[in-house]
């Protein structure tokens, strides 16, 4: 194999790949490689897996002589963000030596034959959902936080993804906290779709997707494939069922309160300071006009702030965790949100925007 291709063609594009093949040591030395294969009419294919996740990509290149190599994947990266701007022109030798120059420089590595490098799986585009882009980026970015790490909790590991007619719904848990998002979409779906698809494939999804354009979606059995332009991530689905969300989400609301989003912000970032792993809870007492933002830990100290709001119903004192609070004000954008709440004991509801809805349950306060 023998190709020419400019720098920032070949970074952009076996930077979508590094984290995928690079990310954790593997039984197969061979997940840890970049699959690098020329095709017809000067591209080049580069592939990366790790057996659950997936991604394929295209670039432009000059064929000198065809061929496919597989190549290490982190250390071909950083070789290929040092080289100088311009051409960089990579030969493959016997015993699979990859020559790679571009300007004075001149670098040579070992690679391993394709024989064993795993076959992602096939696909259709026929039975394909369309979806804008910005839909799915604006949701993930929305839900995803709130993805459990607990592996025991394996069902909790990854965002549920419903498409049901003109609605796609987004659910993320970690059972502590919830975001649900749904969103209307352009083409109806055939059949109600359930997945749940896990926290690195919705990490890696989300360096992908542009605020405009669309991206195919593609269900099979237990893997998905999202598809956008010449580059395709498939992903394994975690398999289980998802807990009931709807029955977490509060149906009565006793007090609203209606906040600036950026001051209630500010207010619990600098309250939070002084919490301590003895003391994690804020305390927040919504009374008449306004909201005061407090935390109290014994040999440390307190702090405390008052902020205007709009209130309706009864006052009440509750205690939240901080970060599930920061978490959603620092991932929405409009200037005013709505916190419902019940009971002190009971969970609480913030509102963004039309379709948003985010459960924190309370903490007791010490």
């Amino acid at each position: 194999m023998e190709i020419k291709i400019l720098k920032s063609e070949l970074l952009k594009k076996i930077a979508l790949g590094v984290n995928v093949a690079a990310s954790k040591p593997s039984a197969l030395p061979i997940l840890n490689n970049l699959l690098l294969e020329t095709q017809k009419g000067g591209k080049l294919k580069i592939i990366a897996t790790d057996m659950e996740v997936g991604i394929s990509t295209i670039a432009t290149v000059e064929v000198i002589q065809e061929g496919n190599i597989t190549v290490p994947a982190r250390k071909f990266h950083e070789i290929v963000k040092e080289l100088p701007e311009g051409d960089v022109e990579i030969s493959v030798t016997k015993n699979n030596t990859i020559n790679i120059k571009a300007g004075k420089s001149f670098f040579k590595i070992m690679g391993l034959g394709k024989e064993e490098y795993p076959k992602l799986p096939e696909f259709s585009l026929n039975d394909a959902v369309e979806v804008e882009q910005s839909v799915i980026k604006e949701s993930l970015s929305l839900t995803s936080f709130a993805i459990s790490h607990d592996e025991t909790r394996y069902v909790l590991n990854g965002v549920l993804i419903s498409f049901q007619g003109n609605n796609i719904r987004f659910v993320a848990t970690d059972g502590r906290r919830l975001a649900f998002f749904k969103k209307e979409t352009k083409q109806k779906t055939a059949k109600n779709i359930d997945m749940i698809v896990p926290s690195k494939t919705i990490h890696e999804l989300l360096k992908l997707l542009e605020w405009e354009g669309t991206v195919k979606i593609i269900h099979t059995q237990n893997k998905v494939i999202f598809s956008l332009g010449d580059t395709f991530l498939t992903s394994s689905l975690i398999e289980g069922n998802f807990p009931n969300y709807e029955q977490v989400i509060p149906k009565e609301e006793k007090t609203q309160v209606v906040a600036n989003r950026e001051e209630f912000l500010q207010a619990v970032r600098r309250a939070a300071l002084l919490t301590s792993p003895e003391a994690p809870a804020l305390k927040f007492d919504f009374i008449k006009n306004k909201i005061i933002v407090s935390a109290k830990t014994p040999n440390m100290g307190e702090a405390k702030e008052e902020l205007p709001a709009e209130f309706q119903g009864n006052e009440v004192a509750i205690g939240f965790n901080p970060g599930y609070f920061l978490d959603v004000l620092k991932n929405l954008t409009e200037e005013k949100i709505t916190i419902s709440l019940n009971e002190a004991d009971k969970p609480g509801l913030v509102k963004g925007r039309d379709g948003y809805l985010y459960v924190i349950m309370p903490m007791q306060l010490n």
